[in-house]
């Protein structure tokens, strides 16, 4: 009996394909076309459609029309797609041809039967595997993940078996199978899941292929998932460079993976480069998918939870909204989905002062979540933290605390004891407690924060690029600013409180500066082969215990994952020990970081300063805006022994006018100094100097923000004094640096000095010169606001070769480089001199050069930098790689030019530029200038400076006496001319000795 010829929609006949008469057709947007195969009992249809500038889908649907496989294997516009039709019995299939983006621009496409066969087993076995493929999707949006991870596993199992093992499609079914695992909790599973479809595809299609970007994607999201974003960044750029190159840089998959990128960005706390990307995502597809595609519907709630993060809630509401709707409208009321753009509405909510409301899409989102995934996964107990935070904003901390260690009792079993997620649980404990009053209870949690904290920033900065470093440093300043507030607001008075600000301060001021400087890949490079064995076990152990730490047990029973971490933190102790035994410079970045061995490293008659900018935090603020203020100066007193004392100092805004105005002052050798430099004492050290004690004699002092381009010296205390007149002034990155110094180095070679370079063609000496003078006297040359260098001219500095004969002199035994022979390729090859010397032209240029990294902005310019200023490589050098010189042993560093001890300054890092790349070379003692120098009086200086180096004096008081030879003239006794240099790092003299 031949069965009935199915009827379309409207009744009309549909079309039927016949073997070996292929069918070419127009596809217009949305359409969709619709062809019959019949088929006897037992037999196999091989099919084969052409895409013709379009992407298609395929469906093959039974006689009672339930889908029994879908075919989109080929995701780029032309190719091809291939169906094969199975019938136990006789029957009419319909085949389904359609777009897989509806709203894409029409194209064509041809369809054909290549062959009908009786069906192998093979061929029996692939069927099965896609009518499970098809069971997926439905089980996945309703929360099924262990019933689709099942089917999964038996689809890849069935298509192992009829199409071996490196086969495309058990790739794309290996890779879903991973998506499944993943949302089951199973994340070891997924990953070994990711990787197999990864290596299938690499094999099969090759690298430069979608299905292998897609492979890509999916596991640098699960990497994401686990916070390991040193490996998900690299992958995630690469699979979608993959998809521009193959599919246009418009399309879904592009924007989708835009998506995971931002989610990185965010995570690290770069939100300039995550709004980006998902703006641009976004805008991809709102072009390109229509309303009830899911991929768009997330896509509009994670631009909403950004515009949320960044307090734009007038913008992310209305997104949050439709992706909710659209959630309600394809799922139903009680999905899995929902719960997202319900957590994100209750955040605006909580914001707008709205508790109930916010508590009614928490408690809806707590229940779909708890249904589904049960109320102990890592995301279910997630909710947790949001229902307390809303209950602290409304003044309910009883209830906030419960919340919080619910939350807890969850998280460091699901996610782990370093989770981001379970530090937000300390976190709103110590901040309900001091909302309370109960000041022992909001140390103690604020203790553990930190605790935590300090380990997750290691971990994070052991496995960080530099950029990924910078971001999370910023991230974490936010935290650091609820200690500090802690300890000048509720617990003022507790000394506990303020031994943690200390101690805090300590540990994480110039962190990314020293996790740079410590690299163990730069260290490694001046091992000898014997030592890089060892090294190498350490950094990967060290990469096993963050990853580890950071991505939480997964499935793991928690007492094994507490165990593995143990042993891993074991081992990394005992490489550590072996490696500080064999490299004083390793022991010299690696020592533990406490305030009382801090604090024994101050001489008698000094004190450490350390300032800091913070945001203060207000524990009973209501809404975001209420709990974070507006960045304040802090500043943190040490002595040798005795109270650690912290101190608020004021706005960061005032100060830093009054900063502008000091630095202004000090450029213009024509404007009275004293009434800025009386004014920004008065802000900044007045409020400090009676904490001092009377036998103070020496400051060492470690600035932050815009403090860090501030020469104390110059600045004018009640008696009209200048501070050099009072202290000898000393300035570290951080106190911690004093832990570094007691670490003896070895110089490697004698001194070098190196000036008055030959800018020029020896013809071309007689050129235009475009250096500016001062007080009738050439200024060693400083570009600040030039967009770049091809148009500046780097004039002579005749002053400099008197400058360095002076030193030669005192120096016999140093080397003297000059003219021709002031190159950078002597530079670049030097190797732990004692001093080093350098007198010539310095650079930094904005923002506008077009360059992110400030390292690359700054430098010196050296002997052919005039010629080809095009490319000016050989003849400067540039603060990244005077970053990578050999430093190691070298005493004492001398920038004798131009602002070299400016840069971009990063709250809680330092200036970052030349200052930073000669400290991170290995250089013990830095001297530089914060304005342009002018060329005799400098030549004086740095001669007296020389000469009382000679004779013994400190590298800080030999500096200090110099200077107040040149204030004791009355033709330079303003600031200008002496003040400009400071000494940062080490002040022993050159043998070591203070």
């Amino acid at each position: 009996m031949t069965p009935a010829v199915p009827r379309g929609a409207a009744d009309e006949p549909i079309a039927r394909l016949e073997l070996g008469i292929p069918v070419e057709r127009p596809l217009p947007s949305r359409a969709s076309h619709t062809y019959s195969v019949s088929l006897r009992g037992g037999e196999c249809a091989l099919l084969t459609v052409d895409q013709r500038g379009i992407d298609l889908t395929i469906r093959v649907l039974d006689p009672a029309g339930t889908a029994v496989a879908e075919v989109d294997a080929e995701s780029r516009k032309d190719g091809q797609e291939f169906v094969q039709v199975v019938a136990e019995e006789a029957a009419i299939y319909q085949v389904v041809v359609s777009a897989r983006y509806p709203r894409d621009a029409a194209g064509s496409y041809a369809v054909r039967i290549d062959g009908i066969r009786l069906a192998t087993e093979s061929d029996r076995l692939l069927d099965k595997a896609r009518r499970l493929e098809t069971t997926i999707e439905p089980l996945r949006s309703t929360g099924k993940y262990a019933d689709a991870a099942a089917n999964l596993t038996e689809a890849a199992e069935l298509a192992e078996r009829a199409l071996g093992a490196d086969d495309p499609y058990l790739a794309a079914l290996l890779t879903k199978l991973g998506t499944s695992l993943r949302s089951k909790g199973d994340l070891q599973q997924a990953e070994q899941s990711f990787r197999r479809g990864l290596a299938i595809c690499e094999s099969a299609r090759g690298h430069d292929h979608p299905q292998t970007a897609n492979a890509l994607w999916l596991l640098a999201s699960l990497r994401t998932a686990q916070d390991d974003y040193v490996q998900a960044e690299p992958m995630l750029q690469d699979a979608i460079g993959i998809f521009e190159r193959t599919l246009g840089g418009d399309r879904p998959p592009v924007a989708t993976m835009l998506s995971d990128l931002a989610d990185v960005h965010g995570r690290r706390g770069d939100h300039k480069r995550e709004r980006a990307e998902l703006e641009r995502a976004y805008a991809i597809v709102e072009q390109t998918l229509e309303p009830t595609d899911f991929q768009r519907m997330a896509l509009v709630n994670n631009l909403g939870a950004l515009y949320v993060s960044l307090k734009e809630y007038d913008r992310g509401e209305p997104l949050l909204i439709r992706a909710l709707e659209a959630i309600e409208r394809r799922f139903g009321t009680d999905n899995v989905r929902l719960a997202n753009p319900l957590l994100n509405l209750a955040i605006i909510a909580r914001e707008r002062t709205q508790y109930s409301r916010a508590l009614e899409y928490l408690e809806r989102a707590y229940a779909v979540r708890e249904r589904t995934l049960g109320a102990a996964h890592r995301d279910t107990a997630s909710l947790l933290i949001t229902i307390g935070n809303v209950h602290v904003a409304s003044g309910e901390y009883a209830l906030a605390l419960d919340a919080y260690r619910r939350a807890q009792e969850v998280l460091e079993v699901a996610a782990g004891p370093y989770h981001s997620l379970t530090l937000l649980t300390l976190l709103g404990a110590a901040r309900s407690y001091a909302a309370q009053g109960d000041v022992a209870h909001a140390v103690e949690y604020q203790t553990r924060v930190d605790q935590v904290l300090e380990k997750t920033i290691d971990f994070n900065l052991a496995i960080g690029s530099g950029r990924a470093r910078l971001a999370f440093a910023d991230d974490v300043l936010e935290r650091t600013g609820r200690t500090i507030s802690l300890s000048v607001g509720a617990a003022s008075r507790d000394r506990p409180a303020a031994e943690l600000t200390a101690l805090v301060l300590l540990q994480r001021k110039g962190r990314v500066q020293d996790a740079m400087s410590s690299s163990l890949t730069t260290l490694r490079e001046r091992l000898n082969d014997g030592d890089r064995h060892l090294f190498d076990q350490l950094t990967t152990t060290t990469s096993q215990l963050a990853t580890l730490a950071l991505q939480g047990p997964g499935k793991t029973p928690f007492p094994e994952y507490r165990q593995r971490l143990a042993l891993l933190e074991e081992r990394r102790g005992t490489l550590e020990a072996q490696a500080s035994e064999r490299s004083t410079e390793f022991r010299a970045s690696s020592r533990p970081v406490t305030v009382a061995g801090v604090q024994a490293l101050i001489p008698p008659a000094a004190v450490l300063v350390e300032f800091a900018v913070y945001e203060p935090f207000n524990p009973k603020g209501s809404t975001e805006a209420d709990a974070h203020r507006e960045a304040r100066y802090v500043a943190c007193v040490i002595l040798h022994e005795g109270a650690v004392e912290v101190r608020d100092l004021g706005e960061a805004k005032a100060i830093d006018r009054a900063i502008g105005r000091f630095r202004e002052a000090m450029r213009d050798p024509n404007r009275d100094p004293k009434p800025s430099a009386r004014a920004l004492d008065q802000i900044v050290m007045q409020p400090l100097r009676g904490l001092f004690g009377a036998g103070v004699t020496r400051l060492l002092l470690s600035p932050d923000g815009p403090l860090n381009l501030v020469p104390f010296e110059a600045l004018i205390d009640r008696q009209q004094r200048y501070l050099i007149e009072r202290y000898a002034i000393n300035y570290l990155t951080t106190g911690r640096d004093l832990l570094r110094l007691q670490v003896t180095r070895s110089s490697k070679a004698d001194a070098l000095i190196v000036a008055d370079p030959l800018f020029d063609e020896p013809e071309q000496v007689g050129g235009p010169v475009t250096a500016g003078r001062a007080t009738g006297s050439r200024t060693r040359r400083s570009i600040v606001a030039a967009d770049d260098l091809s148009g500046v001219h780097f004039a002579p500095l005749v002053s400099t070769a008197s400058e360095a004969r002076a030193i030669k002199a005192l120096f016999p035994e140093a080397t003297m480089l000059t003219g021709a022979r002031a190159t950078k390729a002597a530079l670049v090859a030097v190797e732990g001199p004692r001093f080093l010397h350098v007198a010539t032209h310095g650079f930094f240029l904005g923002p506008a050069a077009g360059v992110d990294n400030p390292l690359l902005r700054s430098g010196l310019a050296l002997s052919g930098a005039n010629v080809a200023p095009a490319r000016r490589g050989p003849g400067v050098l540039t603060a990244l790689e005077a970053s990578n010189l050999n430093l190691w042993g070298t005493k004492l560093v001398t920038l004798s030019a131009c602002d070299t001890g400016v840069g971009e300054i990063k709250n809680g890092e330092g200036v970052y530029g030349l200052r930073r790349a000669f400290f991170l070379a290995g250089a013990e003692t830095l001297v530089m200038s914060l304005w342009s120098v002018t060329d005799n009086v400098t030549r004086d200086m740095m001669s007296a400076y020389y000469g009382g180096l000679r004779n013994g004096l400190g590298r800080g008081d030999a500096l200090r006496q110099a200077q107040l030879a040149i204030l004791g003239r009355v033709r330079t006794r303003h600031p200008f001319y002496w003040a400009s240099f400071i000494q940062a790092g080490e002040w022993a003299n050159l043998e070591g000795r203070r």
